[in-house]
Parts: C-alpha cells; sequence; structure tokens
C-alpha cells in the first residue's frame, strides 16, 4: 500500500482501514482512531444534507479534531511505521481541504469527480511526454480549462475556440465562456 496525496475524507478513511490491520499496535491504533473520527465525520455530514445541524460541525467536533490533530502531530514526528507516519503528515498537509466539508456539507465527500475530469489529461501528458516549454505549458493549461469548462456546460469547446480565433483575427476581444445549455 502507497499513502499517496489525498484531499478528500473518503480517501483518508480508506488509508486509515488498511492500518488498522498493521502488525504494530501504535499504527493499528491511530488507523482505528482515525477510521473511528472519518466514519463519525461522514455520518454527519450525511445527516447535515438530509437536516441542517443545530450546531455547525466544525463546533460540534471540534474537540475530536483538536485530539485528532495532536494524535497526528505526535504520529508524524515519532512513529516507527512508515504508512501510519505517511498517513498522518498527509492528514496534516491536508486538513483544511480534508476537512472544509464539515463546514459545507453540500461539498463532495470525494474528489473523484475532479480527479476523472484530469484522468484523459493526464494520459495524454504521459504519451506526448508534456510540454517543452512554459509558454506550451501554460497554453496547455488554458486550453484544457476551457475544454472542461465547456463540456461541464454542455457547449462545444471547438465551436467557442472557433470564435475566439474568428474575434481575434477580426481584433475584437475575446468572447465569454458560454453558458450551460438551456439557461
Amino acid at each position: 500500500m502507497t499513502v499517496g496525496r489525498f484531499t478528500d475524507i473518503i480517501s483518508s478513511a480508506f488509508v486509515a482501514g488498511r492500518l488498522k490491520d498493521s502488525l504494530d499496535i501504535t499504527a493499528r491504533l491511530f488507523g482505528e482512531q482515525t477510521l473511528l473520527l472519518l466514519n463519525t465525520l461522514i455520518k454527519a455530514v450525511y445527516a447535515a444534507r438530509e437536516r441542517p445541524p443545530d450546531q455547525a460541525l466544525p463546533i460540534t467536533y471540534q474537540g475530536a479534531l483538536s485530539d485528532y490533530r495532536c494524535a497526528c502531530e505526535a504520529m508524524s514526528a515519532s512513529a516507527k511505521h512508515t504508512k501510519a507516519r505517511a498517513l498522518a503528515r498527509e492528514m496534516l498537509n491536508d486538513w483544511d481541504a480534508i476537512f472544509q466539508v464539515l463546514a459545507h456539507p453540500h461539498l463532495p465527500l470525494t474528489n473523484n469527480e475532479a480527479e476523472q475530469a484530469l484522468r484523459h489529461w493526464v494520459i495524454l501528458r504521459s504519451i506526448c511526454h508534456g510540454t517543452r516549454t512554459e509558454d506550451g505549458t501554460r497554453i496547455l493549461a488554458i486550453l484544457i480549462s476551457v475544454i472542461e469548462t465547456c463540456r461541464v456546460r454542455q457547449q462545444s469547446p471547438w465551436l467557442y475556440l472557433a470564435a475566439v480565433i474568428r474575434q481575434r483575427r477580426a481584433g475584437f476581444s475575446v468572447p465569454r465562456l458560454p453558458l450551460v445549455k438551456g439557461v
């Protein structure tokens, strides 16, 4: 098992679940603590989506999060188990992103949609070995952004890009990105 970067609560819970079966007692306890907290928070987020809570989730779970942060700091500083130490460091590094869903329960619990949107661009980068210049990287990033925005808005990126080229050749400014179809 490798611990990579993750910025969502579900990925964190998955990695913690793998630790709870560790032979190292410290790693196992840390994995169980992580899994218990994350499962509790996931249930709270689902409940908050059904009915807004009486008290904001970050306030409700402030004590538990503070205790867990202390556990992560201790584990990242001294754990002999490399996976547990890596998990603790990732949790601390991405703390705000992972627990942002508590302040905004309407946000998705995973970043799967974002990862899936980038997947074919990552494959393209592997096939063509990236870009050769900073300008090429910047232009590719802009094109990816335009293409994905048009896709999400159910518009043809190619018609929009053709309009941009036509407008700029005529000396006009770049047209706004198209709105969602039917709006």
